[in-house]
């Protein structure tokens, strides 16, 4: 039996020739591609293209008055969500600013609660709520869509005194 397994392991000629060493490295090359078959499948799943735990995640500004849960990957034309969370304070009207590079690229779907008054200027938009009771905090809730593929630095500020910076990653 130990024979014929060296000789399964022996370069031959005939019938055909074959190079053994060389067999081996293309099973190594097959072994290592379906490796990294099975872990794109796995951190896709995961949501490494678009929604998923490795998508989620929250950031919240340096004073604590602000939270944003985003997604960091998405992919182009898709639906991608963000709730801003506000803190309770004692005031009756905020102010978000949605500013970056390229903020044309993203199309607003939908917004909860709707503003009073949004302006836009240049790669930033202003969304004015007024007669909010803040006491008990705020929740805002952002729909949105990427128009195209690319990395898009996204600043997110209130009443200018809380800010939190992050990246949307957004595939073909």
């Amino acid at each position: 039996m130990k024979s014929e397994h060296n000789d399964e392991e022996r370069s031959r000629h005939s019938p055909i020739q074959e190079n053994m060493r060389w067999q081996r490295i293309e099973w190594a090359i097959q072994r290592a591609g379906y490796f990294l078959l099975f872990a794109i499948v796995i951190l896709g799943a995961c949501g490494l293209f678009s929604k998923g735990i490795l998508s989620d995640t929250t950031i919240t500004s340096a004073n604590g008055l602000m939270q944003v849960d985003y997604e960091r990957f998405g992919r182009r034309t898709s639906d991608m969500a963000m709730t801003i969370r506000i803190k309770p304070q004692p005031a009756d009207r905020f102010t978000l600013t949605l500013s970056g590079g390229e903020m044309d690229n993203f199309q607003i779907q939908s917004l909860q609660p709707q503003p009073l008054r949004a302006i836009s200027r240049k790669n930033s938009l202003k969304l004015i709520w007024e007669g909010a009771d803040l006491k008990e905090g705020a929740t805002v809730w952002i729909g949105s869509q990427a128009q195209n593929a690319g990395r898009y630095p996204v600043t997110v500020t209130l009443n200018n005194t809380a800010s939190v910076h992050f990246t949307h990653w957004i595939y073909p």
